[in-house]
Protein backbone atom coordinates (compact mmCIF):
# COMPACT_ATOMS: atom_id res chain seq x y z
CA UNK A 1 0.00 0.00 0.00
CA UNK A 2 1.48 3.57 -1.10
CA UNK A 3 1.24 6.58 1.32
CA UNK A 4 -0.77 9.63 0.47
CA UNK A 5 1.62 12.03 -0.08
CA UNK A 6 1.89 14.92 2.44
CA UNK A 7 1.21 18.22 2.44
CA UNK A 8 3.51 21.16 3.67
CA UNK A 9 2.90 25.00 4.00
CA UNK A 10 5.67 27.26 4.40
CA UNK A 11 5.27 30.80 4.95
CA UNK A 12 7.50 34.14 3.80
CA UNK A 13 6.73 37.65 4.94
CA UNK A 14 6.84 40.27 1.80
CA UNK A 15 5.05 43.50 3.94
CA UNK A 16 1.84 43.93 3.66
CA UNK A 17 1.62 40.33 2.67
CA UNK A 18 1.93 36.92 4.11
CA UNK A 19 3.57 34.24 1.32
CA UNK A 20 1.68 31.01 1.67
CA UNK A 21 3.30 27.91 -0.10
CA UNK A 22 2.17 24.82 0.40
CA UNK A 23 3.41 21.77 -1.44
CA UNK A 24 2.42 18.73 -2.31
CA UNK A 25 -1.70 17.67 -2.45
CA UNK A 26 -4.46 19.07 -0.89
CA UNK A 27 -7.32 16.79 -0.13
CA UNK A 28 -9.41 15.67 2.41
CA UNK A 29 -6.74 13.86 4.09
CA UNK A 30 -4.25 16.84 4.37
CA UNK A 31 -6.76 19.94 4.00
CA UNK A 32 -6.39 20.15 7.64
CA UNK A 33 -2.97 20.64 7.74
CA UNK A 34 -3.74 24.05 5.42
CA UNK A 35 -6.91 24.81 7.54
CA UNK A 36 -3.87 25.12 10.83
CA UNK A 37 -1.42 27.08 8.47
CA UNK A 38 -4.32 29.65 7.82
CA UNK A 39 -5.24 29.84 11.51
CA UNK A 40 -2.06 30.79 12.42
CA UNK A 41 -1.94 33.93 10.34
CA UNK A 42 -5.20 34.77 11.17
CA UNK A 43 -4.07 34.42 14.73
CA UNK A 44 -1.61 36.57 14.13
CA UNK A 45 -3.58 39.29 12.58
CA UNK A 46 -2.77 38.76 9.18
CA UNK A 47 -5.19 39.14 6.19
CA UNK A 48 -3.59 39.93 3.27
CA UNK A 49 -2.51 36.20 1.76
CA UNK A 50 -0.61 35.43 -1.37
CA UNK A 51 -0.69 32.12 -2.10
CA UNK A 52 2.04 30.67 -4.26
CA UNK A 53 0.56 27.17 -5.85
CA UNK A 54 4.07 26.67 -7.93
CA UNK A 55 4.87 23.62 -5.68
CA UNK A 56 1.37 22.19 -5.39
CA UNK A 57 0.37 19.14 -7.40
CA UNK A 58 -3.17 18.65 -6.45
CA UNK A 59 -6.45 20.12 -4.89
CA UNK A 60 -9.33 18.13 -4.45
CA UNK A 61 -12.72 19.76 -3.79
CA UNK A 62 -12.08 20.07 0.00
CA UNK A 63 -9.44 22.09 -0.70
CA UNK A 64 -10.82 24.45 -3.28
CA UNK A 65 -13.88 24.93 -0.09
CA UNK A 66 -11.28 25.82 1.63
CA UNK A 67 -9.42 28.48 -0.50
CA UNK A 68 -13.00 29.81 -0.82
CA UNK A 69 -13.57 30.17 2.60
CA UNK A 70 -10.21 32.13 2.99
CA UNK A 71 -10.99 34.83 0.56
CA UNK A 72 -14.39 35.63 1.99
CA UNK A 73 -12.85 35.95 5.52
CA UNK A 74 -9.74 38.25 4.56
CA UNK A 75 -12.06 40.40 2.14
CA UNK A 76 -14.58 40.99 5.12
CA UNK A 77 -11.82 41.85 7.50
CA UNK A 78 -10.69 44.32 4.57
CA UNK A 79 -7.55 42.35 3.75
CA UNK A 80 -7.32 40.61 0.16
CA UNK A 81 -6.00 37.07 -1.17
CA UNK A 82 -4.02 36.51 -4.36
CA UNK A 83 -3.46 33.19 -5.92
CA UNK A 84 -0.37 32.19 -8.45
CA UNK A 85 1.99 29.96 -9.65
CA UNK A 86 -0.93 27.55 -10.63
CA UNK A 87 0.76 24.23 -12.63
CA UNK A 88 -1.33 23.41 -15.37
CA UNK A 89 -2.76 20.43 -14.00
CA UNK A 90 -4.12 23.03 -11.41
CA UNK A 91 -5.15 25.91 -13.11
CA UNK A 92 -7.24 24.02 -15.14
CA UNK A 93 -8.97 22.79 -12.18
CA UNK A 94 -9.85 26.70 -11.17
CA UNK A 95 -10.96 27.18 -14.79
CA UNK A 96 -13.35 24.37 -14.79
CA UNK A 97 -14.43 25.08 -11.27
CA UNK A 98 -15.04 28.88 -11.69
CA UNK A 99 -12.65 30.09 -9.44
CA UNK A 100 -10.45 31.78 -11.65
CA UNK A 101 -13.99 33.96 -11.87
CA UNK A 102 -14.58 34.93 -8.32
CA UNK A 103 -10.56 34.74 -6.99
CA UNK A 104 -7.90 36.85 -7.73
CA UNK A 105 -5.28 34.69 -9.86
CA UNK A 106 -2.08 36.05 -11.01
CA UNK A 107 0.18 34.32 -13.22
CA UNK A 108 3.32 34.80 -11.73
CA UNK A 109 4.34 36.17 -7.96
CA UNK A 110 5.78 39.56 -8.93
CA UNK A 111 2.41 39.94 -10.85
CA UNK A 112 0.12 39.07 -7.26
CA UNK A 113 2.66 41.41 -5.15
CA UNK A 114 2.24 43.92 -7.41
CA UNK A 115 -1.43 43.56 -6.76
CA UNK A 116 -1.32 44.46 -3.24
Amino acid sequence: MSETPKLSVSTEHNDPAVIMCPAGRIDGNTVSILEGALQEQYDAGNNILVFDFEELNYISSAGLRVLLLTARRSQQSGGKVIFCGLAENISQIFQISGFNDILNVKSSRAEALADL
